[in-house]
């Protein structure tokens, strides 16, 4: 019996369509007389190279013996292998999770290895018998001060915040800003992103989504200039986090504050974080999920049409002398040029130390389904390292109440300059990855 296919989703745009198929002779069964099960990979429209894959598969619509043997593979530690069908080469290494807020799906991640072609498919089966138990790739940590610290085969990526960041050449009470990503590192071990910056600018942080000009009911907070106290994004708790073989992932929920006129601060917005790092052996890149929901509390927030304000990359200060600033957008575009202008990637980078020629810095890409796609970009034309995403930029937008507005960016962190050709590449499998088909048989 063939189910109509059912599309499947993963974080950040990691969307494959998932079929079903319950019969007999349709898989070889790597575990004897137990149900078997193929997964092919359709490459679709583009060339393919160690691409993310991510499926997730419900319980009921698969024997109960299989889903067992799969679920035993989402262990701490634990992984499963994966063999390709017509090759005789070691298999690929496949991370398997039950996520709390979904527990009857199963959810299986890996790298699809070297290139795949265009309009090509492979097929690949799990070899229970060979699942690896070992260390695991990726490293989750929590710091003395309770930031999470993510490594990944001992190298640190970066650090999460979840305390206000204070500094003492910044006494005001309202530059501490938390729910944000700094450090972060380039696989050579270069910093990428600013904090505090001494030459201008400081609120300007790492990696972080504030809004600028926003209007709830008569409040008319300001979460992008901190300094001003209108409005803040604080972080508020820790959901669920996992790092394994393949990629390391959490959840973070945070509270966005308005302060009101002799009154205690409100929320009017809640927002939810997942970030998950895929472990792509070899790269010289960092490729990093995050998804950001938001739902208004009582009331909508509208963002009224505004020249920056959202996802946001700040460089550090030895991105700062004129003419340094190595700028490239999906347009071909410098930072002069794609200043304000549509954008489905814009990639920065700088000297890692003043008057370095080696260079390191940061892409972000925009997610197709994001509101107002392709989104323009705020890249500061003149002097500051940092460029932002704002789906406020022509239109007015409104976040609600009853659902969440849904923004999904990967990040790109990198050593060398931009490379438009490698981003395409990495942007197509974001927005269009490939299909997976699901085949289980029963013997």
């Amino acid at each position: 019996m063939r189910r109509a296919p059912t599309p499947r989703s993963g974080l950040g745009g990691l969307a494959v369509a998932l079929f079903v198929s319950l019969g007999t002779g349709a898989a070889a069964s790597p575990i004897g007389q137990e149900p078997g099960i193929e997964l092919a990979v359709d490459a679709g429209r583009f060339d393919r190279r160690d691409t993310p894959m991510q499926i997730s598969i419900r319980a009921d619509e698969i024997p109960d013996p299989l889903a067992a043997r799969l679920r035993d593979a989402a262990g701490p530690g634990s992984g499963l292998v994966l063999r390709e069908v017509g090759r005789d080469e070691g298999g690929v290494v496949a991370q398997v999770d039950v996520l709390p807020e979904t527990p009857d799906e199963i959810r299986v991640t890996w790298i699809l290895p070297g290139a795949t072609g265009a309009g090509t498919a492979r097929v690949f089966t799990p070899d229970f018998d060979a699942r690896t138990d070992g260390p695991t790739t990726w490293s989750l940590d929590t710091a003395p001060e309770g930031h999470l610290e993510l490594s990944n085969r001992g190298k640190s990526v970066f650090r999460y915040n979840t305390r206000p960041v204070s500094h003492p050449d910044h006494p005001e009470p309202n530059q501490p800003r938390d729910a944000y990503i700094h450090p972060a590192f380039s696989p050579s071990g270069q910093m990428v992103t600013g904090d505090y910056s001494a030459e201008s600018h400081p609120h300007h942080r790492g990696f972080f989504l504030a809004y600028t000009k926003t209007e709830v009911g008569d409040l008319h907070p300001d979460f992008w200039n901190i300094q001003g106290g209108s409005g803040k994004v604080h972080f508020d708790r820790l959901g669920d986090a996992k790092a394994g073989p393949v990629t390391a992932r959490f959840s973070t929920y945070h509270r966005w504050e308005a302060s009101r006129p002799g009154g205690e601060p409100v929320v009017v917005l809640r927002e939810r974080w997942d970030v998950e790092a895929f472990d792509i052996p070899g790269s010289p890149y960092w490729l990093i999920d995050l998804t950001s929901s938001q739902q208004a509390e009582a009331r909508p927030m509208v963002l009224p049409p505004y020249r920056y304000g959202g996802m946001a990359y700040r460089g550090p200060d030895s991105f700062f002398p004129e003419g340094v600033l190595d700028v490239l957008t999906s347009e071909g575009l410098g930072r002069v040029q794609g200043d304000q202008q549509p954008a489905r990637w814009v990639d920065l980078t700088g000297p890692i130390v003043d008057g370095s020629e080696a260079y390191a810095g940061a892409a972000i890409f925009d997610h197709p389904s994001n509101v107002n796609h392709p989104t323009p970009a705020r890249i500061h034309p003149t002097r500051l390292p940092f460029f932002c995403f704002v789906p406020g930029h022509d239109t007015a937008v409104t976040i609600g109440t009853d659902a969440p507005t849904v923004f999904r960016y990967r990040i790109l962190i990198h050593d060398g300059r931009p490379d438009g050709d490698l981003n395409d590449r990495l942007w197509d499998d974001f927005a269009e990855p490939p299909e997976v088909t699901v085949t289980v048989a029963n013997p």
